[in-house]
Protein backbone atom coordinates (compact mmCIF):
# COMPACT_ATOMS: atom_id res chain seq x y z
CA UNK A 1 0.00 0.00 0.00
CA UNK A 2 2.66 2.28 1.35
CA UNK A 3 4.68 1.63 -2.13
CA UNK A 4 1.54 2.65 -4.47
CA UNK A 5 1.29 5.55 -2.37
CA UNK A 6 4.99 6.71 -3.26
CA UNK A 7 4.81 5.82 -6.75
CA UNK A 8 1.17 7.86 -7.45
CA UNK A 9 3.20 10.70 -5.11
CA UNK A 10 6.08 10.62 -7.45
CA UNK A 11 4.05 10.40 -11.00
CA UNK A 12 1.77 13.64 -9.63
CA UNK A 13 5.50 15.27 -9.17
CA UNK A 14 6.94 14.72 -12.32
CA UNK A 15 3.47 15.04 -14.01
CA UNK A 16 3.59 18.74 -12.54
CA UNK A 17 7.08 19.41 -13.35
CA UNK A 18 6.58 18.80 -17.10
CA UNK A 19 3.90 21.21 -16.88
CA UNK A 20 6.21 23.82 -15.68
CA UNK A 21 8.30 23.25 -17.84
CA UNK A 22 5.50 23.88 -21.03
CA UNK A 23 4.12 26.31 -19.56
CA UNK A 24 8.24 28.28 -19.57
CA UNK A 25 8.51 27.34 -23.57
CA UNK A 26 4.76 28.13 -24.26
CA UNK A 27 5.57 31.46 -23.06
CA UNK A 28 9.12 31.99 -24.90
CA UNK A 29 7.03 30.82 -28.15
CA UNK A 30 4.44 33.70 -27.50
CA UNK A 31 7.48 36.12 -26.78
CA UNK A 32 9.00 35.63 -29.82
CA UNK A 33 5.58 35.86 -31.89
CA UNK A 34 4.61 39.00 -33.56
CA UNK A 35 2.03 40.05 -31.61
CA UNK A 36 2.72 40.46 -27.54
CA UNK A 37 -0.07 39.72 -25.50
CA UNK A 38 -0.35 41.29 -21.70
CA UNK A 39 -2.91 39.96 -19.73
CA UNK A 40 -4.77 41.87 -17.34
CA UNK A 41 -7.40 41.08 -14.47
CA UNK A 42 -11.03 42.24 -15.55
CA UNK A 43 -14.70 42.36 -14.28
CA UNK A 44 -17.95 42.01 -15.22
CA UNK A 45 -17.20 45.07 -17.72
CA UNK A 46 -13.93 45.64 -19.63
CA UNK A 47 -11.03 47.46 -17.82
CA UNK A 48 -9.47 47.76 -20.96
CA UNK A 49 -9.66 52.05 -21.54
CA UNK A 50 -9.22 54.24 -24.89
CA UNK A 51 -5.64 54.89 -23.38
CA UNK A 52 -5.01 51.28 -23.31
CA UNK A 53 -5.41 50.86 -26.78
CA UNK A 54 -3.15 53.76 -27.52
CA UNK A 55 -0.54 52.18 -25.71
CA UNK A 56 -1.32 48.41 -27.37
CA UNK A 57 -0.60 50.00 -30.87
CA UNK A 58 2.21 52.34 -29.56
CA UNK A 59 4.16 49.49 -28.80
CA UNK A 60 2.86 47.09 -31.09
CA UNK A 61 1.08 44.82 -27.84
CA UNK A 62 -2.27 43.76 -27.21
CA UNK A 63 -4.27 43.33 -24.21
CA UNK A 64 -6.39 40.21 -23.14
CA UNK A 65 -9.04 40.90 -20.54
CA UNK A 66 -9.76 37.78 -18.17
CA UNK A 67 -13.42 39.32 -17.37
CA UNK A 68 -14.84 38.02 -14.46
CA UNK A 69 -13.25 35.00 -14.60
CA UNK A 70 -10.21 34.54 -13.38
CA UNK A 71 -7.26 32.02 -14.38
CA UNK A 72 -6.28 29.80 -11.82
CA UNK A 73 -2.85 30.17 -13.12
CA UNK A 74 -1.68 33.40 -11.91
CA UNK A 75 1.67 32.63 -11.63
CA UNK A 76 2.02 31.58 -15.35
CA UNK A 77 0.28 34.96 -16.69
CA UNK A 78 2.64 36.59 -14.57
CA UNK A 79 5.39 35.09 -16.13
CA UNK A 80 4.07 36.17 -19.59
CA UNK A 81 3.84 39.48 -19.01
CA UNK A 82 6.95 39.59 -17.21
CA UNK A 83 8.47 38.36 -20.71
CA UNK A 84 6.80 41.37 -22.71
CA UNK A 85 8.10 43.70 -19.92
CA UNK A 86 11.14 42.34 -20.43
CA UNK A 87 10.44 42.57 -24.07
CA UNK A 88 9.01 46.30 -23.78
CA UNK A 89 12.61 47.74 -22.15
CA UNK A 90 14.78 45.96 -24.68
CA UNK A 91 13.01 47.22 -27.54
CA UNK A 92 11.65 50.77 -25.84
CA UNK A 93 13.70 51.50 -23.05
CA UNK A 94 12.11 52.52 -19.46
CA UNK A 95 9.44 55.41 -21.40
CA UNK A 96 6.29 52.88 -21.77
CA UNK A 97 6.54 51.92 -18.03
CA UNK A 98 5.38 55.49 -16.93
CA UNK A 99 2.50 54.76 -19.54
CA UNK A 100 1.09 51.59 -18.82
CA UNK A 101 -1.44 51.51 -15.83
CA UNK A 102 0.26 49.60 -12.54
CA UNK A 103 -2.69 47.16 -12.20
CA UNK A 104 -1.50 45.32 -15.16
CA UNK A 105 -1.17 41.56 -13.86
CA UNK A 106 2.25 41.28 -12.40
CA UNK A 107 3.51 44.46 -13.01
CA UNK A 108 4.35 45.77 -9.67
CA UNK A 109 5.65 42.74 -8.81
CA UNK A 110 8.10 43.06 -11.84
CA UNK A 111 8.84 46.40 -11.19
CA UNK A 112 10.29 45.53 -7.76
CA UNK A 113 11.83 42.43 -8.48
CA UNK A 114 15.04 43.84 -7.39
Amino acid sequence: MNFKLILISFLFTLASQAQEKKQTETAKIEINSSTKTIYVLGGIASVITKEDLAFAKKYNIQFHDFGCIAPTNFKEYETKNAMVFEYLNKTFGKLWQKEIKPSVLGFEKWLNRK
